[in-house]
Formats: C-alpha cells, structure tokens, sequence
C-alpha cells in the first residue's frame, strides 16, 4: 500500500510529466531532445516513438563536431521519411553520400540549412536539390554559406530547381564577382541607398553579430575576440559579455569558444575567458605534464 506521501509525490510527478509531453514540441535543437531523455524513461519512450518530434532535424555545436554520416542517418530515419526541415550547423564529418541518404529517405523536404559544412561539396548539394524538386516538389530555403567551390555555373543550376531566388543564401557579390553570401545591411542610410555597401564580407567590413556594414567616418567598431580580424560594431559591442582578461567579447555565433568561469556566489554575474586569454594563463586542462 502506498502512503498518502507517496502518492502525493507520484500525482506531482504525474503532472510534471504532462508539462514536460506539452513543452517536447518547441524544442529547438537534437541537443536539447537527449538532454530531456535523461529525465525519465517514459519521457525517453514518448521522445522516441512520436514522430512528430523529428520533422525537424537540428544540430549545433556543441553536437556538431561528432555528427557522422551514420549517426545522421540513424537519427534522421525517426522521421519516417516525414522529416521536413534539415538544419546542420559546422558539421565537418558529414558528406554528400550522408546527406544524400537522408534526402532519398525523407523526399518530403523543404529546407536544408547547412552552413560551414565543409565536407559537403557543389555537386552533393546540386543532386540532392534535383533529387527533392521531382514531382514538382521544390525547396523553400537553401543555405549553403561555407560549402565551399561554388560557381556561378553551379548558382544559375541551383536557380532552375528552386522556387525562387531568395531561396539561396549565396549570390553573385558585385564587387569581386565571386559567389558568396551578401547580408543585408540594416543602417538607415544603406536602405535609403545612400551608401553602396553592397558586398560580401570580404569585400564590405560588417559587424560579425549583427552585419551592419562599418564603412563611412561616422562609425565605429570594436575589436571581437572570436579571431579572423572579426569586429562588432559599439552597439553589439557594448551589450555581448566580456572576456574577463581582454575585455572582448564573442559573437553569437562564436559564444561556444568560451571558457566559463565557475561562480559559487550565485550574486556575482557569470564570466568567461576567450581562448586566447585561456590558454595564455596556462589553465588547459588538456596540457599534461609527461615527466615523472
């Protein structure tokens, strides 16, 4: 016989469990649907089993770096062939025989993101995207910023299957007539077309977080500490958080590099160390000392 304790704590659980059933579907990423499979392992099954769930296939780094061409498909084929938007972010390993084995399963899709995909090459992307625009079915988003080895010959192919040409997130830049991403410019005297600021990011100095152009002696920029000669401009600069050493701060898009602090007051704001600053210190953890 259970206690009246006991099944107090069960009927609160009970209830837990059906928020938690609710909250499943706004899920953002692969990352947080294993790290809710750990809560229990009704909610593991309910994970596993509700197709619904897998439609849409994200991964991020951290998860980035382990994803494989079979892990890929393995975690794809939960869809059942219903998965409709594919998102894969700096996933290094995976390749145009593993991405193609996801498009042949789920014919259904609508949008392949993958950008700093490295491993993908111009024609894996190109047959997946005519393999998916059989049956008049064509792709609403195709971001392939970082696939690298795209041509204009390869942009003019892509149009043909593509449903518009805002589809692509790379076009021919006007300043070096390479194929490239252009990011729109949100100044107010670039809409007015006061300035021709129109460019790639190799072309026009952009703020690495928000992409305003940072041409012209009225603006300002600020060194990031994400590498690569990246710079914010004082807007972004002002309001990202702060290597606690140098004083510069990552991007959005580089915020995985850094070196979180651990705090025990919980009134002391949380900080962090770039990776230069890092291991300048000498606090890798990963720097072993062989000598006996």
């Amino acid at each position: 016989m259970k206690t009246e304790l006991e099944e107090e704590e069960e009927e609160e659980w009970r209830s837990v469990h059906e928020v938690l059933l609710i909250v499943l579907p706004y899920l953002h990423s692969l990352f947080e649907l294993l790290s809710m499979t750990r809560v229990s392992r009704s909610l593991r099954d309910a994970i596993r089993d509700e197709i619904a769930l897998w439609t849409k296939f994200v991964i991020e780094p951290p998860l980035s770096s382990r994803l494989t061409d079979d892990i890929l498909s393995e975690f794809s084929s939960k869809s059942a062939g219903k998965l409709k938007t594919l998102i894969l972010r700096q996933c290094l390993m995976v390749t145009d025989k593993g991405l193609r084995r996801v498009v042949d399963a789920n014919p259904l899709i609508t949008k392949i993101i993958v950008p700093g995909c490295s491993g993908l090459t111009p024609e894996g992307i190109m047959e997946c995207v005519e393999s998916l625009s059989k049956n008049n079915h064509k792709l609403e988003t195709l971001h392939i910023n970082g696939v690298n080895g795209f041509t204009k010959q390869h942009l003019s192919a892509l149009y043909t299957y593509l449903s518009s040409e805002g589809t692509i997130d790379l076009e021919v830049c006007p300043k070096c007539d390479e194929v490239r991403m252009i990011p729109s410019c949100s100044r107010e005297s670039c809409n007015q077309k006061q300035r021709k600021c129109r460019g790639c990011w190799l072309c026009i100095p952009r703020c690495a977080e928000c992409a305003v152009c940072l041409v012209g002696s009225d603006t300002e920029s600020q060194e990031a500490a994400c590498g690569n000669d990246d710079v914010l401009c004082l807007e972004c600069w002002l309001v990202l958080p702060k290597c606690r050493f140098c004083n510069k701060p990552y991007c959005t898009n580089h915020s995985s590099r850094r070196h979180e602090i651990a705090i025990t007051d919980a009134a002391s704001r949380p900080s962090f160390e770039c990776e230069a600053c890092y291991y300048r210190a000498g606090t890798n953890p990963y720097e072993v000392d062989y000598q006996i």
